[in-house]
């Protein structure tokens, strides 16, 4: 790419780059955030749920810039960034010329779910870019046939499978394509099989971590398909693969058709299989309709190819091309981007679905359509979570808190006491939710307990002479309202069983 090309797609991404600081005041960490930013502080080469790297780079954040939002999110910004970036040069490397390789990056900054992908600090965001780069290198390699790049593409499969596991969707997708097209004989060159091995020595300290603890990923993985995944509609999954990009739906679309017809894409033509396999092996497995995101850079770099070509002739059509975008990603901005309050944001999603019929955009993970977006309402109530904790611990004399410990039923509560246990010099929290089970000591001595939770369980109230309670989460817009705090005192031999049978139980199968 020319020096001109690379300082303007360099423009896009630092657009790019702006989102994640786009958040209304009215909202705090995600649930997810909070549990990654504890993982940062208890380092390992594997947890109960994801790999390894958002850990480090959750420690790594923590002991540089600090954990302000913004300095968290940043983090998530830079993955979008390198993605507007990389898709421009897809775009490059599959004979896009200026125009091309400028709309693919600029297209980027447009799709509702990288917007939202890129503005929190997940796997997800660095996940796509991890399958676009793979891609890239298998397209570096299509044109080139030098093994360098299969070394390279050994190496990014490795580095990326320690942010998520689902790069192995990825590669199987690669793997097919390749398989049933005439560049199946470089599944046998000798670099293809060094970056194997290279990727396999990356892997290996997790993998041996998942030996060590009985793969507790696939437990995880049955424990969402009992959870959640059995909540996908299928129908649901195939609309959301247009719904999530909907304001360049008409790019994608445009790239994949190209894949097909087009002489100047002809010899990328496996990569259009890779997108129907991505598409068809989370579809029968009941994936996530997000988890197919990493398949779609490549589309769009084909489908900015396509408008090149098309308007070769007609280049004042490219105006029209440009603006589209920009227009139809005003109204659904407020959904990819928590940019308005919750009140305001509940209002304007009501009459959006009463205009247009519309509701995709806030269905849950449970199936069931509510007021606001699972993510913003996963974004609500933490803080209100920890003062509640706070107020129950100065309530106690001060001579009995150090005998005190504070038990979440959920890795967001408990995550949201560590965040906040400096701030309120709050006692250790102990949780049985996720990779906080991995932390927790076989018994306990503490005389009180904080306890927060939707519920006080039967048994635990029989196990424990006085329950107050404390306060409760009322935020309606919150996915924590209801949450309630109480304070455990006069506790029994029986709950201290209680507490060594639910480990030894929860323990089980990793032990």
């Amino acid at each position: 790419m020319s020096i001109k090309n690379w300082f303007l797609l360099s423009f896009f991404a630092l657009l790019k780059l702006q989102t994640p600081f786009l958040l209304n005041k009215a909202y705090s960490f995600h649930r997810d955030e909070l549990l990654y930013l504890a993982l940062g502080r208890h380092l390992d080469f594997g947890f109960l749920e994801v790999p390894p790297m958002i850990a480090l780079l959750a420690n790594l954040v923590q002991n540089t810039v600090g954990e302000s939002l913004w300095a968290i999110h940043l983090l998530s910004g830079l993955a979008g960034t390198a993605l507007v970036i990389l898709t421009g040069m897809i775009a490059s490397q599959m004979g896009g010329k200026t125009f091309a390789i400028l709309f693919a990056g600029f297209i980027v900054i447009f799709s509702p779910a990288f917007l939202r992908v890129h503005t929190l600090f997940q796997p997800v965001g660095w996940d796509v870019l991890g399958w676009t780069w793979l891609v890239y290198l298998w397209i570096r390699h299509i044109k080139t046939q030098q093994g360098r790049y299969l070394v390279g593409m050994g190496a990014v499969a490795g580095i990326f499978f320690l942010n998520k596991y689902s790069i192995v969707f990825c590669v199987i997708a690669i793997l097919i394509a390749t398989l049933v097209s005439k560049e199946r004989q470089w599944l046998l060159n000798k670099k293809l099989w060094l970056g194997v091995g290279i990727g396999f020595l990356i892997i290996l300290p997790n993998l041996i971590w998942q030996a060590f603890h009985n793969f507790p990923v696939f437990h995880h993985t049955e424990e969402l398909s009992v959870t959640q995944l059995k909540n996908i509609n299928p129908l649901d999954f195939i609309i959301d693969q247009f719904m999530m990009h909907l304001p360049i739906t008409w790019v994608w679309i445009l790239g994949f058709t190209g894949f097909l017809k087009s002489k100047t894409l002809q010899s990328f033509r496996m990569i259009a299989v890779f997108f129907v396999v991505v598409i068809l092996m989370l579809f029968f497995l009941h994936g996530k309709s997000y988890y197919t995101l990493g398949a779609f850079p490549v589309m769009l770099a084909a489908g900015a190819i396509a408008i090149e070509r098309l308007t070769q002739y007609r280049t004042f059509l490219r105006v029209p091309a440009v603006v589209i975008p920009i227009m139809l990603i005003l109204p659904l901005l407020p959904f990819s981007i928590p940019v308005l309050s919750p009140e305001k944001l509940t209002d304007y999603a009501a009459t959006f679905t009463e205009q247009t019929g519309v509701d995709a955009f806030h269905r849950w993970e449970d199936g069931k359509i509510h007021e606001l977006p699972q993510d913003f309402a996963d974004m609500l109530g933490w803080k209100e979570i920890a003062t509640l904790a706070a107020k129950a611990y100065y309530e106690i004399p001060v001579e009995e808190r150090k005998n005190t410990i504070i038990l979440a039923e959920h890795y967001g509560q408990a995550g949201a006491i560590d965040f906040y246990k400096k701030e309120f010099n709050l006692p250790q929290v102990y949780s049985f939710s996720s990779s906080y089970l991995l932390w927790l000591p076989q018994k306990f001595t503490a005389k009180k307990v904080i306890f927060i939770n939707n519920n006080l369980h039967e048994d635990i109230q029989k196990t424990v002479g006085k329950q107050t309670l404390i306060g409760e989460i009322t935020d309606k817009y919150s996915r924590q309202n209801g949450n309630k705090v109480w304070l455990l005192e006069d506790l029994s031999k029986e709950y201290y069983a209680l507490y060594e049978n639910a480990i030894n139980e929860e323990r089980a199968f990793f032990e």
